[in-house]
């Protein structure tokens, strides 16, 4: 069984095709169909529109394509497209991030997407052309305006057939472009010398009989005889006759087959090494020379990126020349140029120190850019220089030859490398650089170094072989949890897993269709539109889909331009690792710094990079990514928020991760975070305080907002409706949308009261009720249409509304303050959390750079003997809390002990140490930071907590593992400067204190908090009458609820957006649900479900949590 790839070498000069057949062996083994390859010369010029270098491109997968249907086979199928090009490139996404002045207009841009629409209108002119059997009469009654491609297809193309001068005489058969197309009016094509086509079959007698390396390079390794140059006799007309259903499904398929993207000079060292010509060589140095200076180390057929015998990623193009410059900066095309300028300028051309820096060559580039074509310097100009005589060209080959060989040597010497094989725009002039550059190398090593004419061949296999062996990503999403639904229709009766809110007016649309329509029309206006977004977006999945809505609809309209894509990462500043590490801290905790100074553009934008991006800018045109509103402030504005639920369960597959980590993480023998943790860790130090600012920013602007969770149909809303039913919201009751999470001693309770969550988790330790960094509000319109939005984009842009009092707004008004949380624990038939403590106020703010710490309590919502009633007097199912320590506990024998513990992997006697206190429904413990404590198994906790939640110092874990099969990280060290060892547990419970006591009604306590917490509960008793209403008033700041027994309460307030008109809502149990600061008073009622229950004569209890008055003297 057997596929074919069509492989592309492209660079700035020429593009080369080939089709590639992988046999399925049990070592898939590539070979070029027939020898056959094409190649085109592309003329570049500084300011051509990337339009139509890539209708080039398309010419060149034509021909291919055009001798595939001639010599088609009933098995042949084409499956994929590989394409090697230089970088720096984002090879995963197909974004070029070369600078080059011939590039120029491709910095940032798309090539994957630009590509697919030029296969869709190559397929759509194959149709015509091949297929239609009426084109002719459509012809003639709708004129189709022509095109660079119908142009080039008019031309007739040439033979060439290479036969090499000594045995086996093997042919090689390619077709070459006209020698002239002066008719393109859109660009002038130059014809190179015939030896820019030529592809090399090396010496048989180069390999020795023992199958090892010569020990010198023949000269016919480099030489290629041309035996026949013809043009091709015409051969029949393609008809619809010569297109089997399954040929046409090919061709029509050829849109819709992987493109992917790989480093030439990778792609050129594996072709190479793989040649039976190169195969006595195990460690192979490969050179690419040309626009950029690319570069591969192979060890035995292995590509090597991370050893210390290389460079880093195996880029020499990264490596420090010296203190000023780098290797891409002397040995690319710009790197020769900058020597033959120094030349004429009578300086040292080996000396990047001062005014002559090779680092100014950007500037001189851009000089060169905004200056006369015709006396533009490039790399021929030198080479007709030299040819001509020109001692300061000829010097100027020699120097970089020189100074080529004396950067090499280190590395080659390093790598033990045998062969140096070399490839690019430069091989056709080896021979102005050969001998210097062997005399440089041969003083200091044997390895034998060659200029390989066929180039464009080995990249297109080597660039095949990688896509052979790479495996899809397929998982999107790593979790038993459901997808948020477009439409709710679940029953509501009990828990509700989707509550909603609903706009006062307009509608949330559904799928990229629709969207697409708007977009299009802000394209259309504008010719330019910007797409920003939340980490973790699949942004890819949006440009294509935009795409191909943009293609399909220039088939309906004509005179339209191609649409172009650019992404926003490539002006992201690069060089800022340093300043990113420090936020990230050891790399070994779980713990960093909130980054909460750092500013989207100011520090994480490169503003040269952004310039020259605008100025090369080609519209019509999206600009996507994150940071794109900086394109244009006056361009209309798309923003796609995700959940972060879901985007940790991306994290989890690795198809979404941290935007703003650094481009390299810090390794070491020692690391104990797993690439997922490092991600989260990343997120939430670094992108979530920078990416929340932004999303601030932008909110006015946006003109469409677009809940991204759901793969292939996004839900979004108008700009201006979405601002409104902003302030809408804040204006009554908010509950956020709450998310669960299994963990290694989570419990069963939840999955039972919860009914609408997935019973597929082996447990849920946690119920993120409202922890508002991590929750999301949902939105609905008169059709249940859903659409999700982060809290933090609600809380900034209504803190005022929420917070009520100026105190509290002055304390908690950034757009993640909301101080209060909510979520439970869940151990039923589960086990003991972690012994742990939480750290101090001033140990908080120096070393994470939060604004308040962790301060908790419990809440016993229920206990395994009070929930199975035949275990009542069961002490087996008993329930603890583990708070605070025995009298005289020393801490240093404590320490001792837990070190003991972790380092020897043996039980540690938590009881020795820490109080263990039986629990019960309705008890309230109070857990101040720098308190030691946990909650043990067979019970609910409710923590009624300070919102930061990640910095839980574990200091015992029970030996357990993690879900992931590996021991569970602590924090031994931060620990122990976070204890009191005089807090002891019996102090620790809370004793209510009755306030008011209406009989036959309710009664309501204060449940007084610790002195160190900012905030306060009461308990309101109700009796189970749904005829009991009961008034209370906010008192100007917001009140945090939750029936914790009982049916559902209803709440009744005055709307303030419709003229104090009443408006009511109703909560479940367990359900929690925020009552701002704008509503002045609302009025209570339970509400009885199931008057045939045999809990309905229990009374109602409703927790409200809300701030103290002078929480401000706390948080000093």
């Amino acid at each position: 069984m057997s596929s074919l790839v069509i492989g592309l070498d492209i660079s700035d000069s020429h593009i080369t095709s080939a089709l590639i057949r992988i046999e399925q062996l049990p070592h898939k083994k590539l070979s070029i169909e027939r020898d056959t390859y094409f190649t085109h010369t592309v003329e570049t010029k500084t300011h051509s529109d990337p339009r139509n270098i890539i209708s080039d491109w398309i010419q060149c997968i034509n021909d291919v394509l055009l001798d595939f249907v001639y010599n088609y086979n009933e098995d042949d199928n084409i499956t994929g497209i590989s394409i090697g090009m230089p970088g720096p490139m984002d090879y995963e996404s197909g974004t070029c991030y070369i600078q080059s002045s011939k590039f120029n207009k491709f910095f940032g841009l798309n090539i994957r997407l630009s590509l697919v629409h030029g296969l869709k209108d190559l397929i759509a002119r194959w149709k015509h052309d091949y297929y239609d059997k009426r084109s002719t009469e459509s012809t003639i009654s709708s004129p189709k305006k022509v095109t660079i491609l119908d142009k080039l297809r008019q031309q007739r193309p040439r033979r060439m057939t290479i036969t090499p001068p000594t045995t086996p005489r093997i042919s090689i058969t390619f077709n070459v472009p006209p020698p002239t197309l002066e008719s393109v009016e859109e660009e002038d094509f130059l014809m190179k010398n015939i030896k820019e086509y030529c592809g090399r079959l090396d010496d048989e007698n180069c390999i020795s009989e023992e199958n090892e390396p010569s020990s010198s390079i023949c000269r016919s390794r480099r030489e290629t005889y041309f035996h026949d140059i013809e043009t091709i006799s015409p051969r029949k007309p393609l008809t619809a006759n010569d297109f089997s259903p399954k040929l046409w499904a090919i061709i029509e398929q050829l849109d819709h087959i992987p493109i992917s993207f790989y480093n030439n000079a990778v792609c050129f060292a594996l072709g190479e090494a793989n040649s039976d010509y190169n195969r006595g060589y195990e460690r192979v140095l490969a050179l690419i020379l040309s626009t950029s200076f690319g570069s591969a180390f192979i060890d035995r057929g292995e590509i090597i990126i991370n050893r210390e015998d290389v460079p880093l990623d195996g880029a020499l193009a990264n490596c420090p020349y010296d203190q000023y410059s780098t290797g891409d900066d002397w040995f690319s095309n710009r790197g020769l140029i900058n020597i033959y300028k120094k030349l004429l300028r009578n300086e040292v051309p080996d000396d990047s120190s001062g005014t002559s820096s090779m680092t100014l060559s950007t500037d001189e580039r851009q000089q060169n850019d905004d200056g006369d074509d015709d006396v533009l310097i490039t790399e021929h100009f030198l080479v007709q220089q030299a040819i001509k005589g020109d001692l300061n060209a000829k010097k100027a080959f020699q120097t970089f030859a020189r100074l080529l060989g004396q950067f090499l040597v280190p590395y080659i010497t390093r790598f033990r490398a045998q062969l140096i094989v070399i490839g690019g725009d430069f091989v056709d002039i080896w021979h102005l650089l050969e001998d210097e550059l062997n005399f440089t190398i041969e003083k200091f090593s044997k390895a034998h170094v060659y200029f390989s004419l066929s180039h464009g061949k080995s990249i297109c296999l080597g660039a095949v072989q990688q896509q052979s062996l790479e495996t899809p990503k397929t998982l999107v999403r790593h979790t038993h949890q459901y997808l948020l639904p477009v439409v709710k229709t679940i029953d509501t009766s009990e828990y509700d897993i989707y509550p909603s809110h609903q706009i006062p007016h307009g509608y949330i649309g559904i799928g990229h269709q629709k969207l697409n329509e708007q977009l299009c029309n802000l394209i259309d206006k504008n010719g330019i539109l910007l797409i920003d977004g939340f980490v973790g977006t699949y942004f890819h999945e949006y440009a294509h889909q935009l795409n191909k809505y943009y293609s399909d609809k220039m088939k309906q309209e004509q005179n339209l331009s191609s649409l172009l894509f650019y992404d926003s990462r490539t002006f992201l500043q690069t060089n800022s690792n340093i300043q990113q590490e420090s936020y990230l801290k050891d790399s070994n905790s779980l713990f960093g710094k909130l980054a909460s100074n750092l500013d989207f553009k100011k520090d994480f934008i490169d503003l040269r990079k952004l310039q020259l991006f605008k100025n090369n800018l080609s519209c019509p045109c999206v600009i996507i990514g994150p940071g794109s509103s900086y394109v244009n402030v006056t361009s209309p504005l798309v923003y796609i928020d995700l959940a972060k639920n879901e985007l940790y369960y991306r994290v989890a597959t690795q198809t979404s991760s941290s935007y703003l980590k650094p481009i390299r993480r810090v390794l070491s023998d020692t690391n104990e975070l797993t690439p997922a943790m490092y991600e989260r860790k990343c997120l939430h130090f670094l992108d979530y305080p920078v990416f929340s600012k932004l999303k601030q920013e932008l909110l006015p602007r946006i003109n469409y907002f677009i809940d991204g969770q759901r793969p292939n149909c996004p839900t979004w809303i108008a700009g201006d409706t979405f601002r409104q039913a902003l302030a809408h919201i804040a204006n009554g009751p908010v509950r956020v949308r709450p998310w669960f999470e299994p963990g290694p001693w989570g419990g069963q309770w939840l999955k039972t009261v919860c009914t609408n969550i997935s019973k597929h988790a082996k447990n849920y330790a946690w119920s993120f009720e409202m922890i508002t960094l991590e929750n999301g509000l949902i939105l609905s319109d008169i059709n249940n249409h859903l659409i999700e939005l982060s809290w933090d984009i609600f809380y900034g842009s209504q803190a005022d509304k929420i917070l009520g009092n100026k105190l509290h707004h002055e304390l908690f008004n950034g757009a993640n303050d909301f101080p209060i949380r909510f979520d439970f624990l869940d151990t039923m038939d589960g086990g003991n959390l972690s012994i742990q403590c939480n750290p101090s106020l001033q140990y908080i703010r120096a070393n994470f750079g939060e604004k308040i710490t962790q301060d908790e309590t419990y809440y016993i919502v229920e206990t395994k003997q009070h929930w199975k009633k035949e275990l009542n007097n069961d002490i087996t199912y008993s329930s603890y809390v583990y708070l605070g320590f025995h009298d005289n506990v020393d801490r240093e024998e404590f320490h001792d002990a837990l070190i003991i513990s972790n380092r020897d992997k043996k039980d540690f006697n938590v009881e020795k140490y820490v109080q263990c206190i039986p629990s019960n429904v309705h008890d309230f413990f109070l857990i101040p930071n720098e308190t030691i404590h946990a909650a043990g198994r067979n019970q609910v906790v409710l923590e009624i907590s300070a919102t930061p939640y990640i910095y839980t110092f574990k200091l015992y874990d029970w030996l357990r593992l993690g879900l992931d099969g590996r021991p569970r990280l602590l924090n031994i060290e931060h620990g122990i400067k976070n204890l009191q060892f005089d807090r002891h547990g019996e102090q620790l419970r809370c004793q209510p204190i009755s306030l008011e006591i209406e009989q036959d009604k309710y009664e309501e306590q204060h449940l007084p908090t610790h002195d160190l917490h900012f905030y306060d509960v009461k308990r309101l008793i109700i009796e189970p009458n749904e005829n009991i209403e009961i008034i209370r008033s906010t008192e100007n700041r917001f009140h945090l609820c939750m029936l914790v027994q009982g049916d559902a309460i209803e709440i009744e307030f005055n709307s303030i957006d419709n003229n104090q008109h009443k408006e009511i809502r109703q909560y479940n149990y367990i359900e929690t649900f925020l009552i701002p600061a704008s509503i002045k008073e609302y009025r209570l009622r339970p509400i009885i479900k199931n008057k045939h229950n045999e809990k309905q004569s229990h009374k109602f209890i409703l927790l409200i949590a809300f701030l103290k008055w002078d929480c401000e003297k706390l948080l000093k």
